[in-house]
């Protein structure tokens, strides 16, 4: 059922790394990969937490077996700056390595994918912030996600925060981003603590349920979000409360989390993406854990738009509609079904449990998530302006 390591080969028409595998023991692929490369030192780029947790080793093991010299570079924190990344890309540079390796979530391979392109391309870092202003092609890369939710691996994506311009998050979206090597291991995310399998988890199936609402959705990525949000319904119960001792439910959500992030690559995100912007930066309120919390309402604001696609979204999650009730009845239960998972894996449904969140900065907030996120607002399913951004705010506190 989830052993064995498949492949998908690279695609014109379609958004996609030049190669990826998925699998137990995918981590191995690394040898075989280091030795057609011709790779004699090789970087690989993490966080003091994974490397000091044992989770590089495997990595380390194969990269070795392929012939490499490894070293570690573990200066990545949670929300990276951009002034890791040219941390990283100086390591590259003075090191001579010629492949970098990212290990870790989607901070370590977000980190690790722009100083790829950086160690050969000189240039100011901010330089590259945007859409399509990455110079050229970096150093190979290589990625592997040791956490169940990004979907970074995927995707030629990098989001940091800028420290020069008060901690506000900016986005690289480049081709050359896309990795190499995208090697989707289940077996990297054994140790993963329940509270962070619960809130990459949650990341994923908000990849997956605004992927599939979005205004530039596509038959291809339909199908892939339809996919990640049953096996996110499915297992990830499972794979926060069993943990490693669930190899089947790890596998659905390492799965998961992947076509998630190629579907929302390939169509956009929506509101949610943009109304998490202030909390991670004004709250620090991490990523992955902001989505879980706003996805619900969201959703129930985007009902209305979207309620035979919402109704399918309850199907996938394992509701049914009962006897009189209307498509629109059903499509609320999506709603209720993502409240549930929620409390299930203990992530709480509202912003106030978060911390203290001062309800006066709504206003502030949704000035914010304009300014920062319009992007994701234009592609949402329902119209919103600034009056409704300050709405769901106060709905979800």
């Amino acid at each position: 059922m989830f052993d064995g390591v498949h492949s998908i080969t690279e695609t014109n028409s379609i958004q996609w790394p030049k190669r990826v595998e998925y699998g137990f023991g995918a981590t191995d692929e690394l040898a075989a990969f280091v030795e057609s490369e011709s790779v004699d030192r090789a970087l690989v780029v993490t966080d003091a937490d994974i490397a000091a947790a044992g989770v590089v080793d495997p990595v380390e093991a194969a990269l070795d077996a392929g012939g490499a010299t490894v070293e570690i570079f573990d200066g990545v924190m949670p929300e990276p700056k951009l002034s890791m990344v040219e941390d990283a890309a100086a390591t590259l540079r003075d090191g001579e390595f010629d492949l970098v390796v990212g290990v870790g979530g989607g901070s370590s391979m977000d980190t690790a994918k722009l100083a790829s392109a950086l160690a050969v391309h000189d240039v100011p870092v901010r330089d590259t912030v945007g859409m399509g202003n990455v110079p050229g092609a970096g150093l190979p890369l290589a990625l592997l996600p040791t956490t169940a939710g990004t979907g970074s691996e995927v995707t030629h994506i990098g989001v940091f925060s800028d420290a020069d311009d008060g901690g506000n998050k900016v986005v690289v979206y480049d081709e050359h981003l896309f990795a190499d090597l995208a090697l989707v291991d289940p077996a990297l995310t054994e140790s993963l603590p329940a509270g962070v399998a619960a809130a990459t988890g949650m990341d994923a199936l908000t990849h997956a349920v605004e992927a599939y609402v979005t205004m530039l959705r596509t038959p291809y990525t339909d199908v892939l979000a339809r996919d990640a949000v049953e096996r996110i319904g499915d297992n990830l119960r499972a794979a926060v409360h069993q943990g490693a001792g669930n190899d089947g439910a790890r596998y659905e959500m390492s799965f998961a989390a992947m076509i998630a992030g190629q579907a929302f690559v390939n169509s956009g995100l929506g509101a949610v993406h943009a109304l998490t912007y202030p909390l991670g930066v004004e709250y620090g309120v991490g990523h992955g854990l902001a989505n879980a919390v706003l996805l619900p309402h969201v959703m129930e604001y985007n009902v209305p738009a979207e309620p035979e696609r919402f109704a399918e979204i309850a199907r996938l999650l394992g509701e049914e509609r009962a006897p009189g009730e209307t498509t629109l009845d059903l499509a609320y239960k999506s709603v209720e079904a993502v409240r549930e998972l929620n409390e299930d894996v203990g992530i709480p449904n509202q912003i106030r449990d978060l911390g203290d969140v001062d309800t006066e900065e709504f206003g502030r907030f949704a000035d914010v998530c304009f300014e920062y996120s319009e992007h994701n607002i234009d592609r949402n399913p329902r119209d919103l302006d600034r009056g409704d951004v300050i709405e769901i705010f106060e709905n979800a506190y």
